[in-house]
């Protein structure tokens, strides 16, 4: 029965944490709603996507995930420079998918507006 408990909290927390990213990004698109620029307002917007709901193994048995930010930040301070590298290779990997995203979008969108205004 404790166990059903601690599934059931596990998940809660995710929901809460879930929530609290949604409104952390409704307020991030709004300050970066003066970016004039279209290429650093979404590369701004997708780094905080991608540090909030980029998620890693929490402990060795991998079992449970956590924010794999907070993992990298917790791996740094408790076991050193060694320690951060399973955090921070998931965050570099995650980065470059939204990097490549944001040039995919960035290519096909011009293409597709110049044969609009053609």
């Amino acid at each position: 029965m404790a166990d059903i408990f601690h599934h059931y909290e596990y998940l809660l927390v995710w929901a809460v944490y879930a929530l609290a990213g949604v409104g952390c990004c409704i307020v991030w698109w709004k300050i970066t709603a003066s970016l004039s620029n279209q290429g650093w307002r979404d590369l701004a917007r997708g780094l905080v996507l991608v540090l909030i709901y980029t998620p890693w193994y929490a402990d060795e048995s991998h079992e449970f995930y956590a924010p794999a930010f907070m993992v990298l930040v917790m791996d740094l301070l408790l076991e050193g420079a060694k320690g951060g590298l399973q955090g921070g290779l998931i965050l570099l990997c995650s980065l470059f998918v939204m990097l490549l995203g944001l040039t995919l979008r960035l290519l096909f969108g011009r293409r597709s507006g110049q044969q609009l205004s053609d």
